[in-house]
């Protein structure tokens, strides 16, 4: 079977939505074939760039027209390749647990990689450098709560606000939170405790 033939079909088995990498193609032909290969199917209109080595079979839906991944998914797929840990933004975070209404005019990323700007379609994506101390546990609640505090710094963090995140979230994800206490700088980890011992006066 062509290379070309091998690459379709194998591109014909992915769901119209779902980004794939140039590199995850390496097994069906040289890095060569699959460049002209992608490139040939992107002229054709078959398939969407959406930034370097990342590529989409364009859903099409209605009024609409091609709609492509959203840039999240787009840099988890980076995550994945360049092994470095990246999370939404402090702000983005604190806007998803209802602690701000602001909203980043561009997508931002924190990354423990280097500090850049990537292109996705007509979308530049930023990515910040932070810390590991400050990525805990990235793509996940416990991740989420943590960055929307550092975002929010020492002097807006207080007893109000961790129980304005504990009313946005079950009590089992509460629960997953004060696990990680420890994990969280010492100022952050205050203001848990601080709500706890609140609590237990309350009753």
């Amino acid at each position: 079977m062509k290379a070309i033939q091998t690459i379709r079909t194998y591109i014909n088995s992915l769901p119209r939505g779902k980004p794939f990498m140039a590199s995850s193609l390496r097994n069906r032909a040289s890095s060569e074939n699959i460049r002209q290969i992608l490139s040939r199917l992107v002229k054709k209109g078959e398939l969407c760039r959406v930034t370097r080595g990342v590529f989409v079979k364009p859903k099409e839906v209605p009024y609409l027209g091609k709609v492509l991944p959203a840039p999240e998914e787009i840099i988890k797929m980076i995550s994945k390749k360049s092994g470095e840990m990246i999370t939404v933004h402090g702000a983005e975070a604190a806007r998803r647990l209802q602690l701000s209404t602001q909203t980043p005019v561009k997508p931002i990323f924190y990354t423990t990689g280097y500090s850049r700007h990537i292109k996705i379609e007509n979308t530049q994506v930023i990515l910040k450098h932070r810390s590991h101390r400050k990525l805990v546990k990235p793509g996940t609640l416990v991740g989420l709560v943590i960055s929307a505090l550092w975002y929010m710094g020492k002097k807006h963090v207080n007893t109000i606000v961790i129980k304005k995140i504990k009313n946005q979230i079950s009590p089992e994800q509460f629960t997953e939170v004060l696990k990680n206490v420890n994990r969280m700088p010492a100022w952050m980890a205050q203001n848990f405790s601080a709500y706890q011992k609140d609590q237990k006066h309350v009753r």
